[in-house]
């Protein structure tokens, strides 16, 4: 699985993480954490690598997988991967309207 991937399995549905585009033309979507209004994380897959940028200390990690990227955050901020919440996705949700009992 690629790293893009694995970052869609790991934030997707979790309090806090959205996914953003980024101004450059090509240039990976970002995973944004934010609380309180503020950017807390942002990571992004590129080059093989995982990129977590810590926003209150201006500083990169680089992890050389999801595995390694989730460690850090369990260690160093825990509540960041936080049960996801549980909704129906468009398509599902969209069914769900038509279905009759």
């Amino acid at each position: 699985m690629s790293a893009r991937k694995d970052l869609v399995e790991l934030f997707e549905g979790r309090p806090g993480w959205r996914l953003e585009a980024r101004p450059t033309p090509g240039a990976a979507p970002l995973w944004c954490y934010v609380s309180d209004g503020e950017i807390e994380y942002s990571v992004v897959a590129e080059g093989g690598v995982i990129r977590l940028y810590v926003m209150a200390t201006d500083r990169e990690l680089v992890f050389r997988d999801a595995d390694e990227l989730t460690a850090w955050i369990r260690a160093n901020h825990d509540a960041a991967l936080s049960e996801r919440t549980q909704r129906p996705e468009g398509k599902d949700r969209f069914r769900r309207l038509f279905e009759w009992g």
